[in-house]
């Protein structure tokens, strides 16, 4: 084992090694490490939003998967053993660069030039093979997960590296199998995680302050949306609305979504984190329909394509929601589940009648149904939490 010095401080097991009772929170360099997702996630929209159709969504969700995995990966490594050392935030800056990359080629990736793509998300997930070698090294107890986690990583990295050389869509296919592997692994390591824990403080954190990012999306396109247009009544009301419906998600995401439950069992923390994939897609989605809507004010008005970018990106946030919520309370019989279900249910119907309703009626129904749900669950909340068991203070 060896020694720490100010140049090497080899990793540690944080998660055992540190005083489970102590809350840990992100670090400067964690908090550095988020703003090139910035960039990757306004790429995201930006891409879904040069081409709303279908095709345009499926190829956004589908780039959103690896991004938001890079960031999985890098995240849990430092959870467990970040000692912040030198080699550390070498390879943590170098990964910063190797997604800023990713990032940069995301708009020639909706234009169907995948194979840069595939090399940077390579080179992303190859950065997170070696800290967790690195961790391998030093750390004999964290090897019975680690010797699961460095041979899945490697064949996605080798997957994706090879589908370079085939051609669409056998690449894609590729990179499913890769993704499968990638996701898939902690899923089947639950045994060995227990031995390898997470930190129950410092991921929730982890994972709001990235829910935050995309929620930064929604902000930014209302203010973007209205700098490309005249302000009228329309316009003014579209941005309002737009940025409410943004706000009243927010309001619920961090009043009412439960993160405790990242301390109960392994499942339910995976529940939790995997959940948040169609949140977030869902979120960033939202993000791109509300400039779109802001846009069209001063055009075509709303067309079908931006209103069930609209609506299926608040279903998205909502049922996944709904699903942290069924995790936390454990009970169908929940009013806040069937809540959250039913305002998903309304926004998938407002996607569909969104461009025979208008822009602005649109964006009020939504804003009226999640304000309302808002003010429900003002009223039930505790109640609800004290039959779940759930420690408010």
């Amino acid at each position: 084992m060896a020694t720490a010095s100010r140049w090497h401080d080899p990793p540690r097991l944080r998660t055992l090694e540190d005083d489970e009772a102590a809350e840990r929170r992100a670090t400067w360099l964690e908090l550095f490490f988020d703003l090139v997702f910035v960039v990757a996630v306004a790429q995201l929209a930006d891409g879904l939003a040069g081409d709303p159709s279908l095709h345009g969504f499926l190829v956004f969700a589908g780039l959103f998967v690896p991004v938001w995995w890079a960031w999985v990966g890098y995240t849990f490594y430092a959870d467990r053993f970040d000692t912040d050392d030198p080699p550390h935030r070498v390879l943590m800056i170098t990964g910063m660069f190797a997604v800023g990359a990713l990032a940069s080629v995301i708009p020639s990736a909706f234009d169907g030039e995948t194979r840069s793509f595939a090399i940077a998300y390579a080179f992303v997930r190859a950065i997170t093979v070696v800290l967790n070698a690195r961790a391998w090294w030093h750390l004999p107890a964290a090897r019975p997960l680690l010797n699961v986690y460095i041979p899945a990583f490697s064949v996605s990295v080798a997957l994706f590296l090879v589908s370079v050389a085939v051609e669409p869509p056998a690449r894609y296919w590729l990179w499913a199998v890769a993704l499968a592997v990638d996701l898939g692994t902690p899923l089947a390591s639950r045994d060995r995680i227990r031995q390898v824990p997470i930190h129950a403080s410092h991921i929730p954190e982890r994972v709001g302050l990235l829910t935050i990012i995309v929620f930064g999306e929604s902000v930014l396109a209302v203010v973007v949306g209205t700098s490309t247009v005249s302000w009228g009544l329309e316009s003014g009301a579209a941005a309002a609305l737009g940025f409410a419906v943004a706000a009243a998600l927010w309001w619920i995401y961090f009043d009412y979504v439960d993160s405790s439950i990242v301390r109960r069992t392994i499942t339910a923390g995976q529940i939790y984190l995997y959940a948040h994939l169609p949140l977030l897609v869902g979120l960033a989605a939202l993000g791109a329909g509300i400039k779109l809507a802001i846009k069209a004010t001063e055009s075509e008005g709303l067309t079908d394509e931006v209103s069930w970018i609209i609506g299926g990106g608040v279903a998205l946030f909502m049922a996944s929601v709904a699903v942290i919520h069924l995790a936390t309370t454990r009970s169908r019989r929940d009013v806040d589940l069937w809540l959250r279900l039913g305002t998903a249910a309304l926004a998938l119907g407002l996607g569909a009648m969104g461009a025979e309703l208008g822009i602005v009626p649109m964006l009020a129904i939504l804003t009226a149904a999640l304000a309302g749900q808002i003010v429900l669950e003002l009223a039930g909340h505790e109640e609800h939490a004290r039959a779940a068991g759930i420690d408010l203070g």
